[in-house]
């Protein structure tokens, strides 16, 4: 696993030693966020290529991710291809509180590929359950806000 999400299970793991009722707030930047991203991609490279191919029916390398956020948006891309042919490929994804974090892919660029917003929503929908069920074992989420430069989650320890 990489350092840089290393660096943010570590703030979660201190987090849950934390006794009840005491708050905390996890910042994440642009920076941080496409370091993980780019660290995700370095170990799990094989396992991206296969969901591609399952989801989408192609067998296509993906690297240079890039994360932003910017008001209440996400905006991710990387480049993909086979081969030497490379494209640059981009989404971006709402972000609201509605008394849990919700996620909604508004655009999607892929050069050649019919992909939808509507099918990308379904693969965000999955892990971000996932990751909302394992924070809410042991603290209630109070707000996840997109601001200039940082995704903030503000929590108290249940």
């Amino acid at each position: 696993m990489g350092s840089t999400l290393n660096a943010y299970l570590n703030k979660f793991e201190e987090f849950k030693a934390l006794p009840a009722g005491q708050p905390i707030t996890i910042r994440v930047t642009d920076q941080d966020a496409t370091e993980i991203a780019r660290e995700y991609l370095v170990e799990n490279k094989a396992g991206v290529s296969q969901l591609i191919q399952k989801r989408l029916g192609l067998k296509l390398s993906v690297d240079n991710p890039s994360v932003s956020f910017r008001n209440d948006e996400i905006r991710v891309s990387a480049s993909g291809g086979m081969g030497f042919l490379k494209a640059k490929a981009a989404l971006t994804a709402e972000v609201k509180w509605d008394g849990k974090p919700v996620v909604a892919v508004r655009s999607v660029e892929i050069p050649f590929l019919p992909v939808t917003p509507e099918k990308l929503n379904s693969v965000v929908e999955g892990p971000l359950k996932k990751g909302t069920g394992i924070v809410e074992q042991y603290a209630e989420i109070r707000s996840l806000k997109v601001t200039d430069g940082a995704m903030v989650l503000e929590a108290v320890r249940k």
